[in-house]
């Protein structure tokens, strides 16, 4: 089992040697608002596939890796896999993480751009207006002349460099903000919606150029708050946890003010992750209920541009790739979706072999790209596995 480190604080609770055990005790950290589950649980239908534990792969430095040696290498905290709605693998490092909701940074990013859609659908959101139309204040700021599409998709031209080692620049300015660093006393009142109204235009156009920056996903979860007038997390329970069946509240990290951090601080259960992304596998419908417009997870899936996505620079992951609602396309011949956080949190969905994989991690490194490729190798032989029987 593991223990609470002794020095555990704002400071420090990302670091390495601390993160196995604050990945999945956030809330006793950072401040946060309840995401509600309710009504009646969705119970996963288990069928054990143990030829899920015959995966072989390549590893670092040409190694054969086995499937254990792969969830060790990539400090991985919990592997679910589904086939066809059936959870046939479901593996934990330690008994805590699945019972504990486990923070899954910007797969948040993904899981608030499919909550937009159904405010789509209501009326009370339309991708094509103006930002300024929902939030008056960002007329001074970069966000001033983009549309909610373009934030969507991570084309939004802002001055603010993605650089999650930066000690003390626009980056460690935007965390403290999200009150995930700790901040001066004369600075209490230093929040995210202030933030995101400081930041200034990028030296590009909007709607060129795809550029992954966090803050755009933060204001598209204050979109949603003030499009709907209600809060990001009661928007979460509303429309998705309580109706597709969770078994466990989550809940999302907050500012000092409240305000939610919609880029990376959703923490749910493992097991509910799942039932989320088999969800969007299944083209919003869950427990027989439509909770998400079908046609909106078919433009998650398949709307992207490949123009916008060339222009950036993470078009050599993907070559025939895209990136459309804050949905990672990879283009290969499986059409396979993907929702990515920093230190190794993936959502893996194949609608080819219906396989839908969630795995959680406590890597020390916010980025390991060499261990990027190998976990797409290893998401994709775990596919063809579970899909062979």
């Amino acid at each position: 089992m593991l223990t609470r480190p002794v020095e555990m604080n704002l400071a420090n609770w990302r670091l390495p040697e601390n993160s196995p055990w604050a990945f999945h005790h956030v809330r006793e950290i950072v401040p946060s608002e309840q995401i509600a589950c309710g009504g009646a649980v969705d119970h996963l239908h288990t069928e054990p596939n143990p030829a899920i534990g015959s995966l072989s792969l390549t590893g670092l430095g040409g190694a054969d890796w086995s499937l254990q040696r792969w969830l060790d290498e990539s400090s991985s905290d919990a592997l679910l896999v589904a086939h066809r709605g059936k959870l046939v693998h479901e593996w934990y490092v330690d008994p805590a993480i699945e019972t504990n909701p486990h923070i899954v940074f910007s797969v948040s990013k993904s899981m608030t751009a499919t909550l937009a859609g159904v405010l789509v659908e209501q009326g009370l959101l339309d991708p094509a207006r103006a930002l300024v139309d929902y939030i008056p204040q960002l007329a001074g700021s970069g966000y001033a002349d983009a549309s909610l599409q373009q934030l969507l998709d991570m084309v939004v031209s802002i001055d603010f460099n993605e650089d999650y080692l930066d000690p003390s620049g626009k980056f460690a300015e935007y965390r403290t903000a999200t009150a995930w660093n700790p901040c001066a006393m004369d600075a209490i009142d230093q929040n995210l919606h202030d933030f995101l109204c400081t930041i200034e235009p990028g030296k590009g156009e909007h709607g060129v150029r795809y550029e992954y920056k966090s803050p755009n996903s933060d204001l598209l979860g204050w979109v949603l708050e003030r499009a709907s007038g209600e809060g990001l997390a009661s928007l979460f329970s509303r429309y998705l946890w309580r109706p597709m069946g969770a078994e466990a509240d989550g809940y999302v990290t907050v500012d000092r003010k409240g305000n939610p951090r919609a880029a990376g601080g959703i923490c749910v259960l493992p097991r509910d992750l799942l039932r989320f992304a088999e969800l969007v596998r299944n083209r919003g419908q869950a427990n027989g209920q439509q909770l998400v417009p079908a046609a909106w997870i078919e433009d998650c899936s398949d709307g992207g541009s490949l123009e916008t996505w060339r222009a950036g620079e993470s078009a050599k992951e993907f070559p025939a790739g895209s990136y459309r609602n804050k949905w990672y396309q990879t283009g290969d011949e499986h059409r396979a979706m993907l929702a990515i956080g920093i230190h190794s949190q993936w959502i893996y969905i194949n609608p080819v072999t219906e396989v839908t994989i969630v795995k959680l991690s406590s890597q020390g490194e916010p980025l390991r790209l060499d261990l990027d490729d190998i976990n797409l190798r290893a998401f994709a032989g775990i596919s063809q596995i579970a899909n062979a029987l």
